[in-house]
């Protein structure tokens, strides 16, 4: 009879009693791996981090954790019958023992097997990856809490707790786009709010955020306000088409004029669809890249925080970088040419210039960032817009 049984770690189903619980092949595997060598782990957050199937293998300090909270028996251990590798009496073949060294960190429909092709930089990037999938969700989900940018940016980062997400995330209702609607101004409004409280949440999951003074928190999250909402709008789109961004719920917009709206937000909607969700269709931006791009973008050291800001945002910047870099250079050269040789020059030529292309939009966004704000700033004085008072301090300070 098939067995139903749950794995107590990752919740995937079991492949039977190891080590003294119910557990399957992939945690098996990686809790006597980790036994057996000795090895140490590192939380890059805050020792809570979710495990479950979908992404058990983001962080190898909780999972570790939660094999023995469940309790896995070190003990249960034996070097004789449980060793790390292979002898001449277990030697099996190259298929079968490559399946089974990847079994802890693949699973089907995996979000970081599906995202991650290249594991050279599977560490920093699955990180990043991890982040995006969990903002993502909790842009899906029906939760909008009422408080200030204060109480927003000194409280705990939501993504990083797993019980709320749990609670109001992963089981909460979700938004749909099943009809399509054009999109109203209280539409404009409602996922303009969503997406800065999702920017909060986002913001602080990061170790250089978390240090800051409560005045550059203030700063970088102002700063982020108008290009990190449209970088979240346009990749999570559906494809309808290179003149057309659609939300989660179904609303949308194209390039219909807007009468109501005021002449320097219109200007900023088709900017939108020619300066953004053109180049990322046309180069096929994956979800590594954009997770990187998008916290890149985020760490503009060009903020008005202070020097000590300035250099920790941009150490952090430079070094995811460099790891989305050499990621599409593997992705896109070597790992194409390995077939073919031959080809190698043409294939890092093309990814040198995607990452070009890509990284030289921020340049494009900051330029955008200034003239929406410039936009806002007239229409509130005009009062052309009625903006929230979340909104007019995270565009208009305290005052």
């Amino acid at each position: 009879m098939e067995n139903k049984e749950l794995c107590l770690v990752c919740q995937d189903f079991s492949s039977g009693y190891h080590y003294g619980i119910p557990s399957c092949n992939g945690c098996k595997t990686f809790f006597r791996r980790t036994v057996m060598k000795k090895q140490k782990f590192v939380c890059q957050f805050d020792q809570n981090c979710p495990v479950d199937k979908s992404i058990r293998c983001a962080c190898r300090f909780c999972r570790f954790e939660k094999c023995l909270k469940v309790g896995m028996d070190r003990s249960a251990l034996q070097a004789s019958r449980d060793p790390i590798g292979y002898t001449k009496r277990n030697k099996k073949p190259e298929r079968q023992l490559a399946t089974e060294i990847n079994s802890d960190e693949s699973s089907s429909g995996s979000p970081e097997r599906q995202i991650s092709p290249v594991r050279t930089f599977e560490n920093t990037l699955n990180l990043l990856s991890v982040k995006e999938k969990s903002a993502n969700e909790l842009r899906l989900s029906s939760y909008l809490p009422k408080r200030s940018l204060k109480q927003a940016l000194c409280s705990k980062s939501l993504l990083n707790d797993p019980i709320f997400m749990s609670k109001h995330v992963i089981i909460s209702p979700r938004h749909t786009c099943e009809n399509l609607r054009f999109i109203t101004q209280d539409d404009y409004h409602y996922w303009h709010e969503r997406d800065w409280f999702v920017l909060t949440e986002y913001a602080k999951t990061f170790s250089t955020f978390k240090k800051m003074s409560y005045h550059d928190k203030v700063e970088l999250v102002r700063h982020a306000a108008i290009v990190i909402p449209v970088l979240n709008q346009v990749y999570n789109s559906p494809d309808h088409g290179l003149d057309t961004v659609v939300f989660p719920d179904g609303t949308y917009y194209d390039r219909t004029h807007e009468p109501t709206r005021p002449a320097g937000l219109n200007r900023k909607k088709y900017q939108v669809l020619d300066l953004v969700l053109k180049p990322f269709r046309e180069m096929e931006i994956n979800f590594n890249e954009f997770a990187a791009f998008k916290a890149i973008t985020f760490l503009n050291p060009d903020a008005n925080v202070s020097l000590e800001a300035k250099h920790e945002i941009n150490t952090e910047r430079v070094e995811i970088t460099k790891q989305l870099y050499a990621y599409m250079l593997q992705k896109d050269g070597l790992e194409k040419a390995i077939y073919r040789l031959q080809y190698i020059l043409i294939h890092v030529q093309s990814a040198i210039f995607r990452f070009g292309r890509l990284i030289l939009m921020g340049t494009t966004m900051s330029k955008m960032a200034c003239e929406s704000k410039e936009a806002v700033w007239i229409a509130d004085f005009f009062e052309n817009i009625g903006f929230t008072s979340f909104a007019k301090e995270l565009f208009f300070g305290d005052s």
